[in-house]
């Protein structure tokens, strides 16, 4: 399935370069100069609220202090839409994009449509050959990273056990991030020894109220869990509310979350969640407003504080918290 998209996101994107070669006169009579102009669009599905809502507040705090005019346009996750937005970028002075892909395969057709102007993917990975060094890079953290330290809090917290009765929760059926975090719990535990029994497993769409009703599902199977990884907060919360209102213990049966939002640090704090893997919000807008300041005016980003060797990649770190450090986290 995956293989089949990226084939249309390639056709689509050999059709869009087309149509921009014979229709090229409109973008390139309203050219603007990438190094010299301070407006940077921002285009992003939503940003209402949730970590997304946490990124649109730091990208214009750190724009600003940058010097920046930072516009955001939302696109309801509609495909369509951003490219629209790209491709009408530069004709509205834009001197760059931060652009956190509705579709990271269709990566290659967002450049496509920006016609020219630099674009920082955030938080939503292309694949590698749509990264070019100078050009299109990536700012976000590692998933496989994320799936790893929730795997390792589960098994340090229950003893390093032998066999291990494990529900997972899982995000966006079509979103990259969903596989590489959810791989990387069952290949941890199995490198470790640990037999892993996935007694529930299903996609809840980032969630509380679909994860919610998937555990009220799961309980017509009779079976226990030992813990529940979930590929993002929300789904976390879903679960441990239905866990509450049916008297499972959270304090014997972790609960495990990603991205450090607002209410799962609340919950931590109240004895619910047992740890969530931070996205560092700030740190990201941080260097997206840094890289896109260096590409736009001809440079890369090597240097700055981790990038890759390659020029493509800068990897924030996520931060751990638990109940033994969530009263120091904001």
């Amino acid at each position: 399935m995956i293989r089949y998209k990226k084939f249309f996101s390639l056709l689509t994107a050999l059709c869009l370069t087309a149509g921009l070669t014979c229709c090229g006169s409109a973008d390139n009579d309203s050219t603007t100069d990438v190094t010299s102009s301070k407006k940077i669009l921002v285009t992003i599905s939503d940003s209402r609220n949730g970590t997304r809502g946490d990124f649109e507040k730091a990208i214009r705090k750190e724009g600003k202090a940058a010097g920046y005019d930072i516009t955001v346009q939302q696109t309801a996750g509609v495909l369509d839409t951003q490219i629209k937005q790209l491709r009408n970028a530069k004709q509205h002075k834009f001197g760059g994009v931060i652009c956190w892909a509705d579709d990271p395969d269709a990566a290659k057709q967002l450049e496509i449509a920006a016609n020219g102007l630099p674009i920082v993917f955030v938080n939503s990975l292309p694949d590698e050959d749509a990264l070019t060094q100078g050009s299109y890079v990536y700012v976000g953290s590692d998933d496989q990273k994320a799936g790893q330290d929730q795997a390792s809090y589960v098994y340090d917290k229950l003893g390093k056990p032998d066999k291990l009765n494990l529900l997972m929760m899982k995000g966006k059926k079509d979103a990259d991030s969903t596989g590489r975090r959810t791989d990387a719990v069952r290949n941890y535990l199995t490198d470790h020894g640990c037999q892993v029994n996935i007694v529930f497993s299903d996609f809840a769409d980032d969630s509380t109220d679909t994860a919610y009703s998937l555990m009220q599902r799961f309980r017509t199977t009779g079976q226990s869990f030992d813990a529940a990884i979930c590929n993002d907060d929300a789904m976390a919360l879903g679960v441990i509310r239905y866990m509450q209102e049916n008297g499972l213990s959270t304090d014997q049966i972790p609960v495990c979350g990603i991205d450090g939002s607002k209410d799962a640090l609340a919950s931590i704090k109240s004895g619910g969640m047992s740890f969530t893997d931070m996205q560092q919000t700030t740190k990201t807008a941080r260097a997206c407003i840094d890289a896109i300041g260096r590409i736009k005016s001809g440079g890369t980003i090597n240097g700055l504080s981790g990038a890759s060797e390659d020029g493509k990649y800068i990897w924030i770190p996520y931060q751990k918290v638990t109940a033994d450090n969530v009263d120091k986290i904001r």
